[in-house]
């Protein structure tokens, strides 16, 4: 994250007040209904304005959990405003007291109105840096309870609609200081339920998503993957949109990348994509790809699982990953597997002597697991996660090979964490 520049900066639609060199910020925004865009007013109103006045007892309210403590948001400061010039408040809050370089839980709940639940990435504390109670702009995004925009892919390919496709919707956590659809500064909801979708078009080339199966206000990355090879190359198509927000019919249009074979392939997500993610003794790194995927051929033995297990208990007791042998075209300290639809690539590691739970910050981290589009027979579409583990270049056909890319996490992450 960018530091802050010197002096009074601030990121904000409204004027800071005199500098400081404190560490705390402040969030500033506006409260947005999701369904009509109306600005709404959660303060009370003053002099003939609205949403300027403060009511702590009011059921609805935007809030933040800082320090572990909860803090209630504030009607934004007047300022030059009055009851006589047109400058409005409408929508607008702050909430006050924020550190800066840490994660803020940002809350909204009001009568009629789904609940809202983000995070905020406050920028960091620099010590090179005069920090002027710098503002953070977060709009927030809440939804009338109840509404749902039930979302239908119409898959297509030379202008018909396409049986049988798959459409997969990942959710995407969006950085909280990203801009966001039509460059509004929306803070992204959190997901706590499944956050990849599947579905499958039906005769007429048509998948829905239900919206109740949806996070209103979040952002999805729509796959559509026709399975089979055409032409000797796998076609498919995508779109982004935001739920509840963006039309409910969307067009997919399946290509091959402008008449060239499309040399795109990538990670829609994974269970590593959070480093705090812990996955246990048996943990294994499981990830989901734009198209059907394969091992490339004759590179198992490239294949190699490393462990760092410190021993934080203190008890002398460690675990031992099965030694790999270079040359017999076998790994035997990785197990990689692909779903049928190859879509899904399982690795996992392989033990011999068992690892002890109590050792926190275990990790496993893979290497030389090498993939292309099913059906590829060249180098060029082949992507490799975590590095060329025990081969190198000039072993492999594969010497114009990627490393594996991810939509969530720039690279595809090639380590898990068990404890």
């Amino acid at each position: 994250m960018k530091s802050f520049k010197k002096a009074c900066v601030v990121f904000s639609m409204v004027a800071a007040a005199g500098c400081t060199n404190g560490n705390e910020g402040r969030i500033v925004g506006f409260l947005v209904d999701g369904q009509t865009g109306q600005r709404l007013n959660w303060f009370k109103a003053e002099d003939s304005k609205n949403n300027i006045g403060k009511d702590e007892d009011s059921k609805s309210q935007v809030y933040a959990v800082v320090d572990g403590e909860f803090v209630a948001a504030k009607p934004c400061g007047k300022g030059d405003l009055n009851k006589n010039n047109a400058i409005e408040a409408d929508g607008c809050f702050q909430i006050e007291g924020v550190p800066l370089g840490e994660a803020v839980p940002v809350f909204a709940q009001g009568a009629g109105y789904e609940r809202f639940h983000g995070i905020v990435d406050y920028p960091e504390w620099s010590n090179d840096y005069d920090h002027d109670k710098a503002q953070y702009v977060g709009n927030i995004r809440v939804f009338p309870t109840g509404y749902a925009v039930d979302y239908r892919f119409q898959v297509n390919y030379a202008g018909r609609g396409v049986p049988d496709a798959k459409v997969n919707c990942q959710y995407l956590q969006i950085a909280s200081n990203a801009l966001e659809t039509a460059g509004a500064r929306f803070i992204s909801p959190m997901s706590t339920g499944s956050t990849t979708l599947s579905a499958t078009t039906d005769a007429n080339g048509v998948a829905t998503f239900p919206g109740a199966q949806l996070v209103n206000g979040a952002t999805y990355h729509c796959e559509a993957v026709l399975n089979q090879a055409f032409d000797g190359r796998v076609l498919s198509g995508d779109a982004t949109i935001v739920a509840g927000v963006s039309a409910a019919d969307q067009a997919l249009n399946l290509g091959t990348g402008n008449g060239t074979p499309d040399q795109t392939l990538y990670a829609v997500s994974s269970n590593a994509d959070y480093a705090d993610a812990l996955l246990g003794a048996n943990g294994k790194l499981v990830i989901t790809f734009n198209r059907p995927i394969e091992i490339a051929a004759r590179t198992a033995d490239c294949q190699v699982a490393l462990l760092s297990e410190p021993d934080t208990d203190k008890d002398t007791q460690t675990g031992r990953l099965v030694t790999d042998v270079v040359g017999n075209g076998a790994s035997e300290s990785v197990s990689a597997d692909v779903s049928a639809d190859g879509l899904t690539l399982t690795i996992g590691f392989k033990v011999e002597q068992p690892l002890d739970t109590g050792d926190l910050g275990t990790t496993v981290l893979f290497s030389g697991i090498l993939v292309h589009p099913r059906g590829a027979t060249d180098g060029v579409q082949t992507r490799y996660i975590g590095g060329l583990g025990l081969c190198q270049p000039f072993d492999l056909p594969y010497a114009s090979a990627q490393i594996l890319r991810s939509v969530r996490a720039g690279v595809q992450p090639s380590a898990i964490r068990l404890f």
